[in-house]
């Protein structure tokens, strides 16, 4: 099997970033011909394997390994030092009972979710 191209994040979410018609649209198998202006970073990004999953007893080290300044992938989705602060933050008040069940969310629901308990008004 021979790696495919494709546009960013098509992978994981409906259409193409830069609006190319339909999802999952393919480029090319070549990356030097990649030529639309979103998705060359977007493509390497899909390349870079997973540090961690979805429920791995890891995801809270790669956090704090990603606050530290290292980003990290968890899930197809790079955490960069921000948003693994403001997850650790609400992580580290919890119980340990709300510890394990936010350990257990998905990355993008587990930021999410952070984000709302830090900042409620928005």
């Amino acid at each position: 099997m021979t790696a495919r191209w494709t546009h960013g994040r098509s992978a994981r979410h409906d259409g193409a970033v830069c609006g190319a018609d339909g999802p999952r649209t393919r480029i090319t198998d070549e990356p030097h011909l990649v030529t639309c202006p979103d998705c060359p970073d977007a493509a390497e990004n899909e390349t870079i394997p997973d540090d961690a999953a979805t429920g791995d007893p890891h995801v809270i080290d790669m956090l704090r390994e990603a606050k530290a300044g290292n980003a990290r992938k968890i899930s197809g989705v790079i955490v960069d030092a921000t948003t693994a602060n403001a997850i650790l933050t609400v992580y580290d008040a919890a119980t340990p009972k709300t510890q394990a069940k936010i350990a257990s969310l998905p990355i993008a629901i587990m930021a999410s979710f952070a984000w709302r308990v830090l900042n409620p008004d928005s």
